[in-house]
């Protein structure tokens, strides 16, 4: 049966349908659906493709391999665990253990793709080991308050912005109807999510020249506006294609402030936010203290706010506009309400 909420588009693909309720029961759902989970997110691979929606929609354990293998965001990683006893999820010591292994890089981030790669070539050997050999999780997005920050993720120190990990430019994508809400709390907040969401890229300076050429061109082609893709084409970890407003935070500072920030393995930036005190009351968030310059790239108005400053004022029903089911959901990226389908970012 067609989805209502996808009205006027093609139905989703068989892996896209897998695809997201895998993200679905690894990032939010978990917990209340009875899943066995470990503190870095990892689940049994056959307790998984036991859960009762991916049971209905008969999903097999190479959909899962394939679901892994051909994320264009990276959305999950893959453990394989040659034992395969008892279809629980590994302890933390067992995946720790199996990602530092000799043949791994030191880095994390790179620990982790390296066991996905030796978990994918065992999937997908001759014979096959069972899906109950394997662990699975989702890279980031969780909701999952069990989740611990530091057994999933790399926390990002001032010591490190010398050296390649950190990253020159962090950037939250947003949309017109939840920036207004955004600027008069004073920051971004989590809305349902463990962390904030933020992507590396696309720079300001490639952003600002990619309105610059658009506006010049307008009058010519018509074309006024950016791809689905971002900017380039691209597609960008930590942002959706469709993002409509980029906040770009200044990390050096918010690390200096007291703003803790992360990096997940598939390269996304994330920050729980810090306490700060907003008309007498103590609230969590990333403050717009620590953000240098927030754009509009949809319709071309460029740098709207600026070292603490409005630039130039929005328009006014921006505020008013209920977000567009699947847009604009919440202060902070991808949290409030959100249905199984709406899962993927």
């Amino acid at each position: 049966m067609p989805n209502p909420n996808n009205k006027g588009r093609p139905p989703l693909s068989r892996a896209v349908t897998v695809s997201k309720a895998l993200s679905y029961i690894l990032r939010h759902a978990a917990e209340k659906e009875g899943l066995k989970m470990d503190a870095q997110g990892y689940a049994n691979v056959a307790d998984v493709l036991a859960w009762r929606k991916l049971k209905s929609l008969k999903a097999t354990f190479p959909e899962i391999v394939d679901a892994v293998a051909n994320s264009d965001k990276k959305r999950f990683a893959l453990l394989y665990i040659p034992s395969g006893d008892s279809g629980t999820p590994a302890t933390t010591s067992t995946a720790t253990d199996t990602a530092t292994s000799t043949d791994t890089p030191t880095d994390p981030t790179q620990q982790t793709e390296q066991t996905t790669l030796t978990a994918l070539a065992a999937a997908t050997s001759t014979p096959t080991p069972p899906s109950s050999s394997f662990l699975i999780r989702a890279t980031q997005g969780h909701s999952i308050k069990s989740i611990e920050a530091a057994g999933l993720l790399e926390k990002l120190t001032l010591d490190d912005k010398a050296s390649d990990k950190f990253p020159k430019t962090v950037v939250h994508g947003t949309f017109h109807s939840t920036w207004p809400a955004i600027f008069a709390s004073g920051g971004l907040k989590c809305m349902g999510r463990n962390q904030v969401h933020f992507a590396t890229g696309p720079a300001l300076e490639e952003v600002l020249g990619e309105i610059a050429k658009r506006k010049q061109q307008k009058n010519t082609d018509g074309e006024g506006e950016t791809g689905e893709k971002g900017e380039a084409g691209k597609v960008i970890s930590g942002m959706r294609r469709d993002a409509q407003v980029l906040v770009y935070v200044n990390v050096e500072r918010a690390l200096a402030a007291g703003c803790p920030f992360w990096r997940s393995e598939n390269g996304v930036v994330l920050s729980e936010g810090m306490e700060v005190e907003v008309d007498g009351k103590k609230e969590t968030m990333v403050p717009l203290s620590v953000v240098d310059v927030v754009v509009e790239r949809k319709l071309g108005l460029g740098r709207m706010w600026e070292k603490g400053a409005v630039v130039q004022q929005w328009p006014s029903e921006w505020g008013t506009r209920p977000p567009v089911k699947g847009k604009g959901r919440g202060r902070g990226r991808g949290s409030d309400g959100r249905d199984q389908q709406q899962q993927q970012q």
